[in-house]
């Protein structure tokens, strides 16, 4: 396999690179595809492990991951081929405000059946238990989003009224949203979208949540997997990789991208294999997520980025450690070079950056000058999935967003009641997913202090979940080295400004959520890839492949968006707060 030439390598194998894979096979049966993949699983960021701290029955996942029929058109078409274990439809949320009250976030009665968008969404802004004058802000904040909305999906880069460099904070003062409808949106945004809204721009924000409340006549409608997310879907994907021809290298890390002199074409990619069938490998168990992994020249937990190389350096396992940056001296560090007719990298822009190296020309292009201002931008993240010996939330299903600040976490999934207890190896109690974001939560308590945190306002959300009952709790800290973007700037001015998912070289394409049209998870990096492929397959000369479902505004949503347009030449003393940038800039292929 070491001197095998491939068609195409795709580094990654998330949800983008799968994709990307798949794509490839299915329109060009003939080509050779490698997939490499430095975890020993498929899935990436949204995928499950095990906790070998707790037996090998006992899992860890980033939780909630939500699939919306509306807003994810690409997604459902592939899972449908693919196939995928979905659970009955949710039509909402529960949601606690920092006033400890709990609102039923949810588009039913008759405006959510007999009106058009965004008109179906009053029954919902009616029901929610906040002041009218907080149900107003809410609305001109929906009419703002849905003009954020109108223009990405325009092809306009940075919404003037919005641009990229706005906060949200900065945007709800422009519109003098009160108190009660920030605090509202302070609950929902972490619960829907993982991140405090002080992590993000405006235009990403809103454009999130006038995708969630008035884009669609269901967007408030999901599913999400009925097992854990590899055996529900990432499992079957990669067996039918597999039987398309698809060849796989998992415990195989890429270390640095080569390119001819002119920085025109990727040459040659070099991989450090290090897991289980490496020579001098030691396996592992992170202390920190408790997923398995082995340390040849360094040790970087591929589940949760926790870096213990000097750890394992002081007691013996690393006889020599890796060069300060991975692309030094690949030769000298046994590392093993690919020769690349055409690269496909599925990973996040902050990787992407530490493989090159530094004399290389590669530099010089635009779009890979965007990957450095990724650096240590990354969110951070911690997850728990708690275990009580009998059932707690008496038989709820969806998720319940909190205000960070009153619970110590952002959400919480009885996924027992999803998933029942095959795939948990737990039967006859209840088992909760949780999700922390960024801040004093995560930065000032120990792990141990946490959990216990977690488990006491568990019971403020589900009164029958007595303390005494938990049988057991992983736990994780995620680190930036595997997490995406949380500074919007660096995440929207990347690929999308030049609104192409080449690079300038030739023969390179990326493929993510981070370079996605409209950024909304799982749907943005199989979207990405499906235009990669598209845009491979005719640089070969080849017809294009996948049909990308298009996205599209309901005619009175449009009417909406110039109401929300009118507001904010208002408020910004009738001038356009973006004008000084440039929108229009298109990348050409090379």
């Amino acid at each position: 396999m070491k001197n095998k030439d491939y068609d195409v390598v795709i580094v990654g194998a998330g949800l983008a690179g799968l994709t990307s894979a798949y794509y490839l096979k299915k329109f060009k049966p003939e080509l050779s595809v490698l997939v490499i993949e430095r975890s020993g699983a498929a899935g990436g960021l949204t995928g499950n492990w095990v906790d070998h701290r707790a037996g090998p029955d006992k899992k860890l996942q980033p939780p909630m991951h939500m699939i919306f029929r509306q807003k994810y058109p690409n997604m459902m078409r592939l899972m449908q081929e693919i196939g995928a274990e979905l659970s009955p439809l949710h039509k909402g949320y529960n949601i606690f405000t920092s006033d400890g009250k709990r609102h039923r976030l949810e588009m039913s009665g008759w405006a959510a059946r007999n009106l058009p968008p965004p008109l179906h969404g009053l029954g919902t802004f009616r029901k929610l238990k906040i002041p009218l004058k907080a149900k107003w802000d809410l609305i001109k904040l929906a009419s703002a989003s849905s003009y954020c909305v109108k223009e990405i999906l325009d092809g306009v880069q940075q919404p003037s009224m919005v641009p990229n460099t706005l906060s949200l904070e900065s945007l709800e003062l422009l519109l003098d949203m009160g108190p009660r409808a920030r605090d509202f949106l302070e609950t929902i945004s972490p619960s829907i979208f993982n991140l405090h809204p002080y992590h993000l721009s405006a235009a990403r924000m809103a454009i999130v949540f006038a995708a969630t409340l008035t884009a669609s006549r269901d967007s408030l409608h999901y599913h999400v997997f009925s097992k854990n997310y590899n055996a529900a879907f990432i499992d079957g994907f990669v067996g039918k990789l597999k039987a398309m021809g698809v060849e796989f290298r998992f415990w195989t890390e890429a270390r640095r991208i080569d390119c001819d002199r002119s920085g025109e074409r990727i040459e040659a990619i070099w991989l450090r294999p290090y897991g289980p069938d490496a020579s001098g490998s030691k396996r592992y168990v992170c202390e920190n997520c408790g997923a398995e992994n082995y340390c040849l020249d360094r040790a970087f937990c591929t589940r949760c980025g926790l870096d213990t190389t000097l750890s394992q350096i002081r007691e013996g396992n690393i006889k020599r450690p890796v060069d300060r940056e991975l692309w030094m001296e690949p030769e000298e560090g046994g590392y093993e070079r690919i020769a690349c007719a055409r690269l496909i990298t599925a990973m996040y822009p902050h990787m992407i950056a530490k493989l090159i190296p530094l004399d290389s020309p590669l530099r010089e292009l635009p779009v890979v000058r965007a990957f450095y201002s990724a650096l240590q931008n990354q969110t951070r993240l911690s997850i728990a999935r708690v275990y009580y010996r009998k059932p707690v939330s008496r038989g709820e299903r969806f998720i319940t967003g909190t205000h960070n600040p009153f619970y110590c976490f952002n959400g919480c999934q009885s996924v027992y009641n999803n998933f029942g207890g095959e795939d948990l190896g737990h039967d006859g109690g209840d088992v909760v997913d949780v999700l922390l974001d960024a801040g004093v939560i995560r930065d000032a308590h120990s792990p141990e202090v946490q959990c216990r945190r977690i488990v006491s306002d568990l019971r403020r959300v589900y009164p029958d979940a007595d303390p005494a009952l938990v049988e057991h709790v992983s736990f994780a800290d995620l680190y930036p080295d595997v997490l995406y973007l949380s500074e919007q700037p660096s995440i929207a001015g990347l690929h999308r400004f030049f609104r192409t998912n080449r690079t300038g070289a030739a023969n390179w394409y990326v493929a993510g959520c981070h370079s996605g049209t409209i950024g909304l998870g799982m749907e943005s990096a199989i979207e990405s890839a499906m235009r990669s492929v598209n845009c491979l397959l005719t640089d070969s000369g080849s017809s294009p492949g996948p049909e990308i479902s298009p996205y599209s505004m309901h005619g009175l949503n449009s009417a909406f968006s110039l109401f929300g347009k009118a507001i904010l030449w208002w408020k910004a003393g009738g001038s356009s707060i973006n004008r000084h940038v440039g929108n229009s800039y298109s990348m050409p292929p090379k």
